[in-house]
């Protein structure tokens, strides 16, 4: 087929071979120096569409030298600048994710926050960019919790769309009990704590959701209801401050072996966290090595869950009546598996799947 007459396609190659240009200045504004295999792989286009571009520059007045030889490839003239590092609204609005390239992709922002630190560089000195890249090389941000993927969010994406166009939305909400729900809220932001937290206004009043839990996400055409002078970390804090001021918290006293101690800290609540070391020293031992300390969780079926979690490592002294849960439990369970001869008889031993 031949090439599209529509003036539509001719307009678009036009704008994407424009931004394609920019970026290629751009780069070497920042790298130095870079060979056509290296612009190629970084712009996604062949070494011929690279060596076009840079006539297309050169054409352009633009003071592209090129080199030959085994260290050769393509630089600017000493001391040119390129001032076309204005940045986009959208990647403007990226420039605040500069260290989150992760959770930027999945609110849609991967490719806009690239170009955003492309002309963030680019606009520095040398001994900017330079501190900018150790600083990159030196420290990173994981934001996924351990021995495990992420809560899938296939409605993060649109709530994001919703909040930058400040409108509406309607949402089924899967409630812990497993009931869904349909709600109409007014978005006011997305906080992002080991998974994704939506904050937003329901019938006028503050409410926060796990973005884990919302599915069917329908972008309404009304104004989102933001109030004035909303402050987004602040509400956060609120929030937050508030949950843990409220929780129905238990102190339970166990027994542990040290090695526990770490996992007893991440399951305990935020303000009794501290009162759990990681390490044992110091701390008076029994006959067995073993540790008493006091643990404060939020609420009672937390705290047995947990310590069920972690075996015979660790005994609950007290409160008997959190004892006597965490031993009911165990004798349920121990029915349910009995003596292990149905089970044996039932399963093949050479049988290895999980």
């Amino acid at each position: 087929m031949g090439a599209s007459s529509d003036p539509a396609c001719g307009w678009h190659r036009g704008r994407v071979r424009a931004s394609r240009l920019l970026t290629m200045t751009m780069l070497l504004q920042t790298r130095q120096q870079m060979n056509a295999r290296e612009l190629a792989e970084r712009l996604e286009v062949s070494e011929r569409t690279v060596q076009r571009d840079v006539e297309a520059l050169q054409a352009a007045g633009v003071p592209v030298v090129s080199t030959r030889g085994v260290a050769g490839g393509y630089r600017l003239e000493a001391g040119y600048r390129t001032r076309l590092t204005g940045l986009s609204p959208r990647e403007a609005e990226a420039v605040a994710l500069l260290g989150l390239a992760g959770p930027a992709g999945e609110l849609g922002l991967a490719d806009v926050l690239g170009g955003a630190r492309l002309k963030v560089l680019a606009g520095l000195t040398a001994e900017g960019r330079e501190r900018a890249e150790r600083v990159a090389g030196r420290f990173l941000l994981d934001t996924d919790r351990w021995f495990g993927s992420a809560e899938p969010t296939p409605a993060l994406a649109t709530l994001a769309g919703a909040l930058w166009e400040d409108r509406r939305v309607r949402v089924r909400h899967h409630r812990r009990g497993g009931e869904v729900v349909a709600r109409v809220l007014d978005p006011l932001g997305l906080v992002l704590k080991a998974e994704w937290y939506l904050l937003a206004l329901r019938d006028g009043q503050p409410r926060t959701y796990r973005v884990s839990r919302l599915a069917d996400v329908e972008v309404l055409a009304e104004p989102a209801r933001r109030p004035a002078g909303f402050d987004l970390p602040r509400a956060w804090r609120e929030h937050r401050s508030g949950l843990e001021r409220h929780a129905a918290a238990v102190r339970v006293r166990v027994r542990a072996d040290p090695g526990v101690l770490p996992s007893l800290r991440r399951v305990a609540s935020a303000a009794g966290q501290a009162q759990v070391p990681v390490l044992a020293e110091g701390l008076p031992r029994d006959e067995r090595g073993r540790v008493e300390l006091e643990v404060l969780f939020d609420g009672e079926r937390w705290a047995v869950m947990s310590l069920l979690g972690m075996g015979a490592a660790v005994e609950v002294l007290a409160p008997g009546r959190l004892r006597r849960q965490v031993a009911a439990q165990a004798r349920a369970l121990a029915a349910l598996y009995g003596d292990g001869s149905r089970a044996d008889a039932e399963i093949d031993p050479k049988d290895d799947r999980i």
